[in-house]
């Protein structure tokens, strides 16, 4: 093991052994009557070997800075290979340890790191999503292999401009692409329908503008989901069918005994009231179902969202809070009228004490929030998560249309629905739907 040296200590002995010889020569050439100019010369010649041993002294120091300066030059161009060899000199030993120690733990995250990365690229390249991300001047920075299948492009997506590929898409995701518009977008193709998901975000890397691009496919989630959903529908149906007819049938052939004994007759009115309210109950059943599967685009107009609110808010009898100022949207009045009233009905039907059902108008930002809160037992969480789905009702004798509606209509308005629970005290108190609407330009102007 080699012992540790002081440069300070190898200074310090140089300039002794200088200043000693220095002085025994002087005292000897003054002994002698040396002149003035010999005594003057040996100075300089002293003062000049004291420098060279100086330097001489400090030489590893300047090493060290110097090796020091290109491990740091190395770091910057991200090299951490460099290793300083340590040449054991107590006051330069602990600082190149540090360095080396330094070196050492950035070489292994940069190890680390390297590791991470490829695995995220192995998922980036291997996942069924079409990932792009893009710069500001919409060239591609990133990408994986099923945007290539998205874009039919076999080379290499990366440097590419995604404005030159943007033909080789499906044409639904064409101009949404251009106007970097998140959403579901449909289109036919060899007389099959396919569905994609877009979804658009702004990042900023590196104190750069981005935008990172996501599609998916869910053509085969969505006829999967749609498979779901009409064999339940039928499933529903049938079952409400079976429920009136076989009332009905049970009640005709009762007729026709009522008919054949004379001295019973005067049943025969309560029997076919029986079976009139029956039909008109399967006729408003079917209504519900007819009424939910043709539902219209919305006629989209300037609405004054205040007084639509305020006024369903007093047909329904509930407390109505609006904002002082007019917030004005773009859509259409009747249905957003007739999802309120249905928001505004389940929250009576849910067993909360009236005057605790609010209905309550804000503006956020770009956006517009309504509320609309009761006092009811609230949901579950398999609840909340399938209270949206067509058909999915928590009611004895409801139809699962009425949420289901009711989010179609905010869907098709741009906005969103969301249910959740109120808690207070930990405890559910009530529940909430909650619906954000984007505002017309006229009210973001004003």
């Amino acid at each position: 093991m080699n012992t540790p040296r002081s440069l300070f200590s190898r200074l310090l002995g140089y300039m002794a052994l200088i200043i000693c010889s220095y002085g025994l020569l002087i005292y000897w050439l003054m002994s002698y009557n040396a002149t003035s100019f010999f005594i003057i010369v040996i100075t300089l010649v002293a003062i000049g070997t004291t420098a060279v041993l100086i330097k001489h002294s400090l030489a590893p120091l300047r090493e060290m800075i110097d090796a020091m300066d290109v491990g740091v030059r190395s770091f910057k161009n991200n090299d951490f290979s460099i290793t300083i060899h340590n040449k054991q000199y107590d006051e330069l030993g602990k600082l190149l340890d540090t360095f080396n120690e330094l070196s050492q733990v950035l070489r292994e995250q940069r190890l680390t790191l390297f590791q991470r990365e490829q695995l995220l690229n192995r998922v980036i390249q291997e996942t069924p999503v079409a990932i792009m991300l893009t710069n500001d001047n919409d060239r591609i920075m990133l990408s994986n292999t099923a945007a290539k299948h998205l874009l039919g492009y076999h080379q290499r997506l990366d440097g590419e401009l995604l404005p030159e590929l943007i033909d080789g898409m499906p044409t639904a995701l064409q101009q949404a692409t251009r106007d970097k518009r998140s959403g579901l977008f449909s289109e036919m193709s060899a007389n099959e329908k396919i569905s994609y998901s877009l979804t658009c975000h702004h990042l900023t890397l590196n104190n750069k503008s981005h935008q990172l691009f996501l599609y998916k496919n869910l053509t085969k989630d969505i006829s999967r989901k749609e498979s779901d959903i009409w064999k339940k529908a039928i499933r529903l149906i049938s079952h409400e069918l079976n429920n009136s007819l076989a009332p009905l049938k049970s009640l005709t052939s009762s007729a026709k005994k009522i008919i054949d004994a004379p001295a019973h007759l005067s049943m025969l009115p309560s029997v076919l009231d029986t079976i009139g309210e029956r039909i008109e109950s399967l006729h408003v059943f079917l209504t519900q179902y007819a009424t939910y599967a043709r539902l219209p685009a919305p006629k989209m107009q300037s609405i004054n969202l205040n007084e639509l609110v305020a006024s369903v808010a007093g047909l329904m009898n509930v407390k109505g809070k609006v904002s002082s100022e007019p917030i004005i949207i773009n859509g259409d009045k009747a249905q957003l009228e007739q999802a309120l009233l249905n928001l505004i009905k389940n929250a009576t039907e849910s067993g909360s004490e009236f005057e605790r059902i609010e209905v309550n108008l804000s503006q956020q930002q770009e956006q517009t929030l309504l509320l609309v809160t009761d006092g009811g037992q609230g949901m579950s969480e398999q609840q909340l998560q399938q209270a949206l789905l067509p058909f999915y009702t928590t009611k004895h004798q409801g139809s699962g249309l009425g949420l289901a509606l009711c989010n179609d209509i905010v869907i098709a308005h741009a906005g969103k629905l969301t249910i959740s629970n109120l808690v207070r005290e930990e405890k559910i108190s009530g529940l909430q739907v909650a619906i954000t609407l984007p505002l017309s330009k006229l009210n973001s102007a004003n």
